[in-house]
């Protein structure tokens, strides 16, 4: 595995017979009491956090895999309709070298404004005209169809359930608890693309049972996260993320009772 390209707002990284490219959508900042302890409380030791002006540093990011059978993208970022500093996924594309007619199919992690808001462009229409289907976790399906800016996309809905495989050499693998039917998709059993798992990785690798106040089960997305992150130590995955810092991608590692993330880099 490798890096074969590195711009402003994507890293491209060769897999066997796949490339994994990080899309930047931008990045936001929240309030700190997005964090929860383990009691449902705002998390208050905020020692070594990624602050900007007091907030949380807040990367939105999406992932499109290449091979020769396609391009999948996971996840489509916030386009207009979340902060104003996101919806550069376009940008981003350009920067790789990626058209949006490239894009033969879609699969969202889950439904939440920042995944899945590119789908259509600013005047309404369909942001990847070419991808024909569009995966999302059958628990989420209602959330998605329920959702007027993403009427253009309905006809394309394909129901997605642990194990399916939306390009070859990648797998979907049930990750719920961020939200009912989140998923994490393993590509050529070596890297993991995982969603919202971490939303801010200086304070949820040391303290991985910090939580988000997003997180629609708190107790789920908590033993999840445990789950993945032991998984991917033991198997010597590389995570990619939503939210993580860097370019999004690196490896798990130990660090006593908990882990640290260590970005990826030439």
């Amino acid at each position: 595995m490798r890096i074969v390209r590195e711009t402003g707002l994507s890293m491209t990284v060769e897999l066997g017979e796949l490339t994994v490219t990080m899309l930047s959508d931008g990045e936001t900042a929240l309030p700190v009491d997005r964090l929860c302890g383990p009691d449902g409380g705002a998390w208050a030791d905020l020692a070594g956090a990624d602050l900007v002006d007091g907030k949380l540093r807040l990367p939105v990011r999406a992932f499109l895999v290449r091979g020769e059978e396609g391009c999948l993208l996971i996840d489509t970022g916030a386009g207009s309709a979340w902060h104003a500093s996101l919806g550069r996924l376009g940008e981003a594309m350009a920067e790789a070298g990626v058209g949006a007619n490239e894009v033969t199919a879609v699969a969202l992690t889950h439904t939440h404004v920042d995944h899945l808001s590119g789908l259509v462009d600013r005047e309404g229409g369909l942001a990847f005209p070419n991808a024909m289907q569009v995966f999302v976790a059958t628990e989420e399906l209602m959330a998605f169809r329920a959702e007027p800016r993403m009427i253009p996309v309905q006809s394309r809905l394909v129901p997605l359930e642990q194990g399916d495989g939306p390009l070859r050499g990648v797998s979907a693998i049930n990750a719920p608890g961020h939200s009912p039917g989140h998923m994490a998709f393993l590509v050529e059993g070596r890297m993991l693309i995982w969603g919202d798992i971490v939303h801010h990785a200086a304070v949820q690798f040391a303290w991985p049972k910090v939580t988000w106040s997003f997180d629609e089960d708190q107790a789920q997305a908590r033993a999840t996260r445990a789950v993945l992150m032991d998984q991917a130590v033991a198997a010597g995955w590389i995570v990619a993320g939503a939210h993580l810092p860097g370019a999004g991608i690196g490896r798990v590692e130990r660090a006593g009772p908990a882990y640290a993330f260590r970005p990826l880099a030439r």
